[in-house]
């Protein structure tokens, strides 16, 4: 009996080795790959803007809002110096022209700076001119320069909070990144038809502001109880800051509605020519310090980031995008901070992305660069990605995209790890954000920009009081340009604590 179960066992033991060996040993045959994850991304490659994406959409709907939001603002515009319409797309171009990208300014381009939205001089144009800038004292613009370039980079760093270098390695503190803010044609025209006066928009904001702190919402729902309490098309008579929501309905109107507000923030370096097929190369506004003077300079830049943030209908706390050149990472950026007293001397300090780019977000732009080669294999954007894209707030420091920074936009850490109350408080867990009458301690991006909201400038920075109007380019403050944010948003301290 033992001898038949020795057997018996010993069977067993060599079919389970037969087994484990058919398992580990190659077949012969072609190993089947890994599927990879397979989202229903649903891309349009179209010049129109999305005006609707539903109040409950998950990453990938909001991921795929962000990547038709690119490409309509990247199409090429209609503008021309005869008509100067601006911030319209040419529906008779295709983004399956063979060229890398047009040479015409694309649609974005021709949105209004933050000095014609808020000219020194305090008198906004019309939106569809060449476009002035105004500051406190006219820079010196010397023969053959262009002071009219759609692209005026006066920004020097990213909200005095760091400047910011490329190819430290090499050239040290020779290529600095520089920015420029623009608004869309119904964030422009709100402001012109409610408030071109500056001391009546200070009133508004004013105004918001104390209702927020009062009422927990734009307006008290007790004097105006048919408005419902909405961010989005908010009583006149309230005399309040209340940009314009993509997808509601254009007052007067029966059918028409708006794109809503919507603000671009991109980030530029000196492009050296053998860079320059990788890149969205423009000629652009650029300036230097000599004595006491500004001068205006022209010089050819490369697009290394771009914000797209917009009001909308069902995201009144607007949907933050942000995209970047895939290069950013390999080109030794490094930077300066300006909240540690830097010596001039001081050598840019190279750094790490602060939180990895969702691996949702990764795959998107894997297919919506396939589907770009497929329209046009030449076109620029297959050189550029998605970071993220973030919705509504939300206290969930878990949740997708919740510290959403680019990495030349927001690169030092108290603007890649926000989630407070202030510039000057960016960690401290305060509220920075409303919606729907609720308080959130919102991270990235839009807590930031939150703190905004919560100022009385509905999640603008151009809109607000701080810094505004510019009296010059950054290279020639005579100010300390992150104290005055400091400053600034102490006085909304404390607010938002009621749930």
């Amino acid at each position: 009996m033992k001898k038949t179960l020795v057997i018996v066992f010993a069977a067993i033991a060599a079919v389970a080795t037969l087994i484990v060996s058919s398992r580990n040993t190659p077949s012969g045959a072609v190993p089947v790959p890994e599927k990879k994850v397979q989202y229903p991304f649903q891309l349009t490659f179209n010049p129109d803007v999305p005006k609707n994406l539903p109040e409950d959409a998950d990453s990938v709907a909001l991921i795929s809002f962000a990547w038709n939001e690119f490409f309509a603002l990247n199409w090429k515009s209609t503008y021309n110096t005869i008509t100067k319409e601006r911030g319209y797309p040419d529906k008779k171009w295709s983004l399956s022209t063979n060229v890398p990208y047009p040479q015409e300014p694309v649609v974005w381009e021709t949105y209004a700076h933050r000095t014609e939205l808020r000219p020194y001089n305090d008198t906004m144009l019309a939106f569809d001119k060449i476009p002035k800038y105004v500051y406190q004292t006219t820079p010196v613009v010397r023969a053959g320069v262009d002071f009219t370039l759609f692209n005026n980079l006066d920004e020097n760093n990213e909200i005095g909070s760091c400047d910011l270098y490329a190819k430290i390695i090499q050239y040290g503190k020779q290529l600095q990144v520089l920015y420029q803010a623009k608004v869309n044609r119904d964030e422009y025209m709100y402001l012109y038809n409610h408030y071109p006066d500056s001391n009546k928009l200070k009133k508004a904001i004013n105004t918001t502001a104390a209702n927020i702190k009062q009422f927990s919402a734009y307006y008290s729902p007790t004097l105006y109880p048919s408005y419902g309490g909405t961010t989005c098309n908010c009583p006149p008579q309230a005399n309040v800051v209340c940009l314009p929501c993509g997808g509601a309905k254009i007052p007067g109107t029966t059918r028409a509605t708006y794109v809503g507000a919507l603000e671009v923030k991109t980030a530029w370096r000196e492009i050296f020519p053998e860079e320059a097929a990788r890149y969205f190369v423009r000629k652009v506004i650029t300036y230097e310090k000599s004595g006491n003077s500004t001068i205006v300079q022209n010089k050819y830049y490369g697009l290394i980031g771009i914000h797209i943030i917009r009001k909308m209908l069902n995201f009144p706390s607007f949907v933050f995008a942000t995209f970047e050149h895939v290069d950013v990472e390999v080109n030794d950026m490094g930077l300066v901070r300006l909240d540690t007293l830097p010596t001039p001397e001081q050598i840019p300090q190279r750094y790490k992305r602060a939180h990895p780019i969702p691996a949702v977000v990764d795959s998107s732009t894997a297919y919506a660069h396939r589907e770009l080669k497929k329209i046009n294999p030449n076109s620029i954007w297959k050189y550029y990605r998605l970071v993220g894209v973030q919705g509504n707030p939300t206290d969930d420091t878990k949740s997708f995209s919740y510290y959403l920074a680019n990495y030349v936009i927001e690169s030092d850490p108290p603007l890649a790890n926000f989630r407070g109350s202030s510039i000057k408080h960016p960690y401290d867990g305060g509220k920075n954000s409303l919606y729907k009458g609720q308080f959130y301690t919102m991270g990235g991006c839009q807590g930031c920009h939150g703190v905004t909201q919560l100022r009385g400038s509905d999640c603008s920075f151009v809109m607000g009081l701080v810094d505004q109007p510019h009296a010059t380019p950054d290279i020639s403050r005579a100010t300390d340009k992150l104290e005055l944010y400091k400053q600034a948003f102490l006085s909304i301290s404390g607010m938002g604590n009621k749930k």
